[in-house]
């Protein structure tokens, strides 16, 4: 028979078996850190960032622990929550990207029942004419540790460059259109030592710029998409970048190939043996250790990591309300960005491929649209979706482009919704006029709205409610009648196809008639924020999959 414990006794056999009970429930933080702990709230002086670093119990702390991921809330220092696109570790702090700024929270520290929340500080770019040229919106980043400095990528191809240690930004690269027809168009960097290296499916090229403002050094001989023969280097439908030991590039079917040497057009591309699991919908690369590559799918919310070495490869799934964006590294697994948090997966989570697939949630205001030409289905090129770059005009695409139609086919409404702006009395540019635009264009190294206006030409705008309007743009007419507050259903014609505003329309240039169609939601495009990858992927979601 047991002896009688006495109180005390009794008092620390109880807290003894909380500290076991809580050594199994809570994940190792150290195991689960970017560097060798895990993250934490950052320090911060004022009283507002004080305020949302309140003290909990460790009972409070184990909240986080759900469905095998520790997670954290993303915040600004006034409490505002912070939805960053890309993330990168830098020894045990974290920067985040975000369309018009970087955000950082400074040192990745266990604070045992702290509040699972990070305060990020934001660093704003400079306003014109700080830098120089005029940034619009980021896209993808990479930290140069030589330089100790960011390298940031705008959509309209220009770099930049951050300092911390100075809080400074510069020009790293001014995009100008150097090479000849198709211009180039950088859509994501990876490092490369002191090296970044540029993707350009635009003009089928991986570029190397050394150092800022250098020369940019080609990795393959130029083989544009409509000369490409079997053998040779093909990057047209690559959506992103890595580079460790190798070059690695993501392609849109879910494919990653390596690529040996490189500069001056020597690289190889050679086969990575990776089999993508089934129905795989890419989205970001990211490499890490000397052998690991993780695959991020947005639409499918899940998460794929390959060994290059020994070929293996484990998939992580995420519920269907999740966001994934950016994604780091850590000791044993990865932190994925996630709309407004940043969540932590074990690699003993692993599942065997094809894991588990819960499609991304659309947005419900994106529910009952059709393509407005009748018979159409989404292209197959980035280049023609938001967010590409326009460089002869220094700006960034915000519609998608619906070519391989004749001049006045019928344009439809894409869904039901009132006429608010409707070209009844349209007339487009002169040649003095669009010459003038383009100098402006030129000399601000950007595209201002009412020039962009002028360049969609001859439009129709349609209020659908919830914060979404459609646009019609570069048509030749309107349908007769048309006017603003009329009422239209889906599939009722607004307009005819055309040139107009394109330049395209001068004497003896008429040519390439398309309809650009952009969709507005809460003042802002479709696609705004959003990598070329991510954004076909939302649009496939609003109209399907385009052909084979």
């Amino acid at each position: 028979m047991a002896s009688q414990r006495n109180p005390w006794e009794k008092a620390c056999f109880a807290l003894l078996l909380v500290a076991l009970l809580n050594a199994a429930i809570v994940p190792d933080r150290r195991l689960a850190g970017f560097g060798q702990t895990a993250p934490s709230l950052p320090q911060a002086n004022n009283p507002q960032s004080q305020a949302l670093m309140q003290i909990h119990t460790a009972v409070g702390a184990q909240q986080s622990v759900t469905n095998n991921h520790l997670g954290y809330s993303l915040r600004e220092e006034d409490g505002k929550p912070v939805k960053p696109t890309a993330v990168v570790r830098v020894d045990d702090d974290l920067y985040f990207l975000g369309p018009t700024c970087l955000w950082f929270c400074l040192g990745a520290k266990t604070v045992f029942g702290a509040e699972d929340m990070l305060v990020l500080k934001r660093i704003d770019p400079p306003l014109l004419p700080g830098v120089g040229v005029p940034w619009q919106e980021f896209n993808d980043f990479v930290f140069l540790p030589g330089r100790k400095a960011f390298v940031v990528l705008d959509k309209s191809g220009d770099l930049f460059e951050y300092l911390p240690k100075e809080k400074r930004w510069s020009v790293y690269l001014r995009n100008v259109p150097t090479t000849g027809p198709p211009d180039p168009d950088y859509i994501a960097l990876a490092q490369q030592g002191s090296a970044v290296l540029l993707l350009d499916p635009e003009r089928n090229q991986i570029w190397r710029l050394p150092q800022a403002k250098a020369k940019l050094q080609t990795y393959f001989r130029e083989v544009l998409a409509w000369h490409l023969k079997r053998g040779d280097p093909n990057v047209t439908d690559g959506i992103a970048i890595g580079f460790n030991q190798s070059t690695y590039v993501l392609k849109l079917s879910g494919h990653l190939t390596r690529y040996d040497g490189g500069p001056p057009g020597r690289a190889v591309e050679r086969s990575t043996g990776f089999r993508s699991p089934a129905a795989a919908r890419p989205s970001r690369l990211t490499m890490a250790g000397e052998h690991l590559a993780y695959v991020v799918e947005r639409e499918n919310n899940r998460v794929t990591s390959f060994d290059t070495v020994d070929g293996t490869v484990q998939c992580f799934s995420f519920p269907a309300d999740s966001d994934l964006r950016g994604l780091v590294p850590s000791l044993d697994g990865f932190w994925v960005l996630s709309g407004t948090r940043i969540i932590y997966r074990s690699a003993r989570d692993a599942l065997p491929p094809p894991g588990k697939i819960f499609p991304r949630r659309l947005d419900a205001r994106l529910k009952g649209f059709s393509l407005p030409i009748r018979g159409q289905h989404l292209p197959g090129h980035p280049g023609v979706f938001p967010g590409a770059r326009r460089l002869y005009r220094y700006g960034v695409h915000e519609g998608l482009d619906m070519f391989g139609v004749p001049m006045n086919t019928p344009v439809v409404a894409a869904k039901s919704g009132r006429i608010i702006r409707a070209d009844t009395d349209f007339v487009d540019m002169d040649l003095t006029t669009f010459n003038k635009v383009m100098a402006e264009c030129r000399r601000q190294h950007h595209t201002s709205a009412r020039n962009e206006d002028l360049f969609r030409g001859c439009q129709v705008w349609i209020d659908h409610g919830n914060g979404v309007v459609t646009r019609y743009a570069h048509l030749n007419t309107i349908k007769a009648g048309l006017k603003v507050n009329d009422t239209v259903a889906r599939g009722d014609l607004i307009g005819y196809v055309g040139v107009s505003g394109t330049g395209e329309n001068l004497p003896g240039r008429i040519r390439y008639p398309h309809l650009h169609f952009e969709i507005q939601v809460d003042d802002k495009y479709l696609g705004w924020g959003l990598t070329p990858a991510e954004t076909i992927g939302v649009y496939e979601d609003v109209f399907g999959r385009p052909r084979k």
